[in-house]
């Protein structure tokens, strides 16, 4: 058993985080009317490159999923037939996929340092008929529970990390993320990346957290490929409560904003008006230091 109460550092506490990002951050919305409409403002108003069109993911008309690029992440929309009722907001902020370069060696690490997870699975959608393997995920359920959002590791596989190209064999992560921000170079709002994730959780569920990313500074942990992930203890698990977008010029984005009529203040910060995001509260920042890795300098 870890002690965090004794003044003895645990055994085998990680000391740095065991990732260096997040490869897919996924919102969960109602239905999948709203997993097109939140679709159409990504695509044609934010103008990201799509990195797959909604489509049924499964082929069983149980979970309809659509993607998009932000630079250091993929921004996944998800929803489920039947909803899940435990649920009750139109929109959530409901799984981080973090970054595993070799997802056997990432969970002999997350058991070496105490975490409960589920065993690595092939991660299979249907392509053409077909069945393809995209991925090798973990998820971390006891750590999920407690702090109200689905924690994951995720490593891609080649071919497969992209649905438009998932059949096409000989193709790499890096030539695909290399056209992909390419086009991201020319969103009107400036974006560059996920700037920062904030959690909302108990005293309770950030025991695993500081196990699996080590010591926190100021409640932020930066991963070195961004984002940052921040938050606030509670009463309760919000769970992820806010996230914040970095853009290349303040002045440019809210003026894009503004024109669009989806501009807002939020506690002097600018966020994107709510009421068009399905009441997710995103912020939007300068990139001042953002993780050199992802800067569009």
């Amino acid at each position: 058993m870890l002690c965090f109460s004794c003044n003895q550092t645990p055994k085998d506490i990680i000391t740095t985080p065991i990732t260096n990002g997040i490869s897919i951050f996924e919102i969960y919305l109602e239905d999948s009317v709203k997993v097109n409409h939140f679709s159409n403002f990504l695509r044609d108003t934010l103008k990201l490159p799509v990195e797959w069109e909604p489509f049924d993911i499964f082929g069983n008309n149980v979970v309809y999923d659509a993607a998009f690029h932000l630079g250091n992440t993929t921004l996944e929309l998800l929803s489920v037939n039947p909803p899940i009722p435990e649920i009750e907001e139109e929109g959530k902020y409901n799984r981080i996929l973090f970054r595993s370069e070799n997802i056997d060696s990432t969970s002999t690490a997350i058991a070496t340092a105490g975490i409960i997870h589920e065993p690595p699975f092939d991660f299979r959608i249907i392509s053409n008929d077909s069945e393809v393997i995209i991925g090798k995920q973990i998820n971390l359920d006891s750590m999920s529970k407690g702090s109200n959002v689905n924690i994951a590791f995720w490593q891609y596989l080649n071919p497969g990390y992209n649905f438009a190209d998932r059949t096409i064999i000989g193709k790499s992560k890096e030539r695909l993320d290399a056209k992909l921000n390419t086009a991201m170079e020319s969103n009107p709002l400036g974006i560059v990346g996920l700037k920062e994730v904030h959690l909302t959780v108990n005293e309770s569920s950030m025991k695993d957290w500081r196990t699996l990313f080590g010591n926190d500074t100021a409640n932020k942990w930066t991963l070195s490929e961004g984002p940052t992930i921040s938050y606030t203890v509670s009463d309760r698990s919000v769970g992820v409560d806010w996230i914040t977008l970095a853009v290349q010029d303040m002045d440019v984005a809210k003026e894009f904003l503004s024109k669009k009529n989806i501009l807002s203040i939020d506690m002097d910060r600018v966020t994107i008006n709510p009421s068009v995001v399905y009441g997710l509260r995103i912020y939007i920042e300068e990139q001042n230091e953002m993780p050199t890795t992802y800067k569009n300098d």
